[in-house]
């Protein structure tokens, strides 16, 4: 592999108290009720609408899609004016993002995320220019589990092969639809569906060379 490619979410950076936080406000604000830390995670890799919807089943009475729609746009804009009160790259994720590097292999984020929130989740974190490429889940590509924004960050970070690294179904699922290997970080916000086996399982970022190792995937410099 020449290129490791990364989920953000529950992957590289724990965002899970700031959209906890963003999502919960939009929800009082539009009289629904709040969502737990845990049902929150649960949800974190759905998107904005699966949060709110989770709410209104949680509430157990009728709301209109109008509602739905609102609450949504509420979350996505509370959301964005501040992405890093309580967030933090997990322990690891800066110095695998350097080793690599400086190894030669190209680094790259594919994430569901919406391109300008990314953008100021990175600068804030001083993640920004770690990597080779950024694929957000509103450019062209698409979104997870889709394989297109996979192929869009390899070719965009100048690699031939690469290895997906995330938490979640939709990054399994997105890296066996691209033909990629997946390693799953147990730490993270999300689980394997039942029928879906990463190719590595990573407890800890610093671990990520020795597990694709004995997974008998190489990291090669790009030449």
């Amino acid at each position: 592999m020449d290129t490791v490619l990364f989920d953000l979410d529950g992957t590289l950076v724990d965002t899970l108290d700031d959209i906890v936080r963003a999502v919960n406000t939009s929800l009082r604000d539009h009289g629904l009720p709040a969502l737990s830390r845990a049902e929150v995670r649960d949800r974190v890799g759905e998107g904005g609408t699966a949060l709110i919807e989770a709410s209104v089943r949680k509430s157990g009475r009728a709301v209109g899609p109008a509602v739905v729609a609102r609450a949504q746009e509420a979350y996505l804009t509370g959301y964005a004016a501040s992405p890093a009160e309580d967030s933090r790259p997990y322990a690891g994720a800066v110095a695998l993002l350097e080793r690599l590097r400086a190894a030669g292999v190209r680094t790259a984020l594919c994430t569901n995320k919406a391109g300008g929130v990314t953008a100021e989740l990175l600068k804030a974190l001083r993640l920004d220019g770690r990597f080779d490429a950024v694929v957000a889940g509103d450019g062209p590509a698409g979104r997870k589990p889709s394989p297109e924004p996979l192929h869009h960050a390899l070719r965009l970070a100048g690699g031939t092969a690469g290895l997906m690294v995330g938490d979640s179904r939709h990054d399994l699922a997105a890296a066996r639809a691209a033909g990629m290997p997946a390693a799953w970080v147990s730490f993270g916000y999300g689980r394997p569906g039942p029928a879906q086996a990463p190719d590595l399982e990573v407890a800890h970022l610093d671990a990520l060379e020795s597990a694709a190792h004995t997974a008998r995937i190489q990291f090669h410099a790009i030449r």
